[in-house]
C-alpha cells in the first residue's frame, strides 16, 4: 500500500515550439490523497462506436478519490463518459482533445468510465486512486 499520492500540474508557456524561452511557469498547488488504498495504471485502447468500458468495480467499497485519462493520440479527441458521485444516475460526458487529459475527483465506481474515440482507435492512459 502507498503512503501518499500526489498530482502536480506544472505550466510552461512560450512563443517557440521548443519552449527554449518560457514566457511564464506556474506550478498549481498539489491535489494530494492521504493514504490511498488502492492504485491502478490501465494502458487503454479507446474504440470508436460504443467505446470501450473501464471497470471501477474495485472501488465500490472505498470510493475513488482521484481519476485521470491522459489521451496519447496526436490527432483525434476520445469522449470520457461517467457518474458522478453526488450526481446520482445522470452520466457525465467530457471531451479529452488529442494530446490532452480529463482529471476527476467525484466519480462513483458502480459503473464503468466508457471511453469511445471519435474516427480511429486512440491509446489512453488511465489513472485511478481511492481510498
Amino acid at each position: 500500500m502507498a503512503d501518499y499520492a500526489k498530482l502536480a500540474i506544472t505550466a510552461t508557456y512560450s512563443e517557440n515550439s521548443d519552449y527554449s524561452s518560457p514566457n511564464s511557469v506556474r506550478t498549481f498547488p498539489a491535489y494530494e490523497i492521504s493514504t490511498p488504498t488502492d492504485f491502478d495504471e490501465y494502458k487503454v485502447t479507446a474504440d470508436t462506436g460504443g467505446g470501450t468500458a473501464v471497470s471501477l468495480a474495485k472501488y465500490a467499497a472505498a470510493g475513488i478519490t482521484m481519476l485521470v485519462v491522459k489521451n496519447r493520440d496526436a490527432t483525434n479527441y476520445v469522449t470520457a463518459t461517467y457518474i458522478t458521485a453526488g450526481g446520482g444516475v445522470t452520466t457525465q460526458t467530457v471531451r479529452i482533445p488529442a494530446g490532452g487529459f480529463l482529471v476527476l475527483c467525484d466519480v462513483t465506481s458502480t459503473t464503468a468510465l466508457t471511453l469511445a474515440a471519435n474516427s480511429a482507435a486512440v491509446k489512453c492512459e488511465v489513472f485511478i486512486a481511492g481510498t
